[in-house]
C-alpha cells in the first residue's frame, strides 16, 4: 500500500453519492449546493450530516433557518450539478441561471429540483467544526423517494459526474 492524500483517497472511493443541499435564500428562493460529504449517521431517530466549507452560503442557510433538503439530483441535472458547483448563491440564483425545474415539498418552504431520485426533508440539530469544514447533524422528518430516477455518483474523485451503471 501506498500513502496517499485526501483527494487520492477520494478517486479510490469512487463513485461516491452525489446530493444538491436545498437551502432557503433570505428572499425565499432555493440555494443548491452539490456535495458528496454526505452520511447516514443513525436509524432511530433517522438523521444524516454533511460537511460544508466553513465560508459555505449553504451552510449559513441551514444554519440560520434550521432546515433543509439534502436531495440525491436525477441524471437530467449532470450539467446543472457542475454549473451550481461552481458559483456561490450568496450572489447567483443557481436555480434561474441554470433554468432547473422545481417542485414543491408538502410542509416545506424549501423546495428540490424535479428530477429528484431521494429528496430528505430534515432539521438540523447541531454544527460541529471540523477541521475546515463543519458537519451538519440533522434530523430526518420525511424521505420521499422515486426508483425510477437514476441518481448521480462522482466518479474519478470528482472528475465526472453521471449515473451508476447496474449490472
Amino acid at each position: 500500500m501506498k500513502e496517499r492524500n485526501i483527494m487520492e483517497a477520494t478517486v479510490l472511493t469512487s463513485p461516491n453519492p452525489l446530493t444538491l443541499i436545498c437551502s432557503q435564500n433570505e428572499d425565499g428562493t432555493t440555494n443548491l449546493a452539490p456535495i458528496c460529504f454526505v452520511s447516514y449517521l443513525s436509524f432511530d431517530p433517522p438523521m444524516i450530516g454533511f460537511a460544508a466549507g466553513k465560508q459555505s452560503h449553504t451552510g449559513k442557510r441551514v444554519r440560520e433557518t434550521g432546515k433543509v433538503i439534502v436531495t440525491v439530483p436525477g441524471e437530467s441535472l449532470t450539467q446543472a450539478v457542475v454549473a451550481c458547483g461552481s458559483s456561490t448563491g450568496a450572489t447567483t440564483n443557481k436555480v434561474a441561471e441554470n433554468h432547473i425545474e422545481m417542485a414543491a415539498v408538502e410542509g416545506s418552504d424549501i423546495q428540490i429540483p424535479a428530477d429528484t431520485r431521494l429528496a430528505m426533508v430534515a432539521t438540523l440539530q447541531q454544527a460541529v467544526e471540523v477541521g475546515d469544514h463543519i458537519l451538519h447533524i440533522c434530523q430526518v422528518d420525511k424521505f420521499l423517494g422515486d426508483e425510477s430516477k437514476k441518481g448521480l455518483y462522482a466518479w474519478n474523485g470528482f472528475g465526472k459526474i453521471a449515473p451508476a451503471v447496474e449490472g
